[in-house]
């Protein structure tokens, strides 16, 4: 696995703050020419100054970052596609491979604002079978491992929604293979903060034995975002604002795993 060292800044939490507190040290400069008071400029800047420093440590702080960091590669991938839908709505009929993209898509581009390199194993509504639908599941499966075998990244998410054929079943659940300890710590991460930010999640890790889950040694999870075949789950899972809360517990679980690597 390849591993280039490189200094961490975190711009996505800082920048805002940064423009803040230049925009305090123009004010403060100017005042303080203005009335000719050169020993309050220097003080104000002083304060100024410090206060910039303090807010860069703590805008580090918030995601768990800091130092000297390596350069990271994500697999994200969006199941289902093409002719295979997935699991189909409970009411709405909406189609898990569209909800497994948009939510993808989302945390792709949170991702990438930090500066770590995403690769999708699919970015449209296609699957990854190719022309021919003949047996297009077993085709598909290995072009995903295919992926991920040349990437060779750090860690591989794997977006899913799930379905049961009772409909009291709600919530999202991280799954990791048995044999992967790092795995099992990026699905913990993950699902800890699906426990505090999504409706009915707080049902721990599970040991899955999935294809997608033996693709590679890196650390690997299936995060099962929600029951498309429970009303209530469905009604959050088709709307952005909810695929957007998915996208970011996948992220800060993300970034947390890293933090640590």
């Amino acid at each position: 696995m390849r591993k280039k060292k490189r200094k961490i800044i975190n711009l996505y939490h800082i920048e805002k703050k940064r423009k803040y507190t230049n925009s305090m040290k123009s004010n403060h400069i100017f005042a303080c020419f203005k009335k000719g008071q050169l020993v309050l400029c220097f003080v104000a800047m002083f304060v100024v100054l410090a206060s910039s420093i303090a807010l860069d440590k703590a805008s580090a702080k918030e995601t768990n970052i800091t130092g000297d960091r390596l350069d990271f590669t994500v697999v994200i991938d969006p199941g289902h596609g093409g002719v295979d839908p997935g699991s189909i709505g409970y009411k709405t009929k909406t189609k898990e491979s569209d909800i497994n993209l948009a939510v993808a898509l989302k945390l792709q581009e949170k991702l990438e604002k930090m500066g770590i390199r995403v690769v999708m194993t699919r970015k449209t509504e296609a699957g990854l079978y190719g022309l021919s639908t003949t047996n297009y599941k077993k085709r598909d499966m290995q072009k995903r491992r295919e992926i991920i075998e040349n990437i060779r990244p750090d860690i591989v998410v794997s977006v899913h929604m799930n379905s049961y054929t009772r409909h009291n079943l709600r919530g999202a659940q991280v799954f990791y293979d048995k044999s992967s300890p790092r795995s099992e710590q990026l699905a913990l991460l993950i699902q800890d903060q699906f426990a505090s930010k999504l409706e009915k999640s707080d049902k721990g890790v599970a040991i899955g034995d999935y294809y997608m889950l033996k693709c590679s040694p890196s650390a690997s999870v299936i995060a099962e975002c929600g029951f498309m075949s429970n009303e209530e789950d469905e009604r959050l899972l088709i709307t952005k604002e909810y695929q957007d809360k998915i996208a970011d517990c996948i992220f800060v679980g993300i970034i947390n795993f890293l933090s640590t690597e």
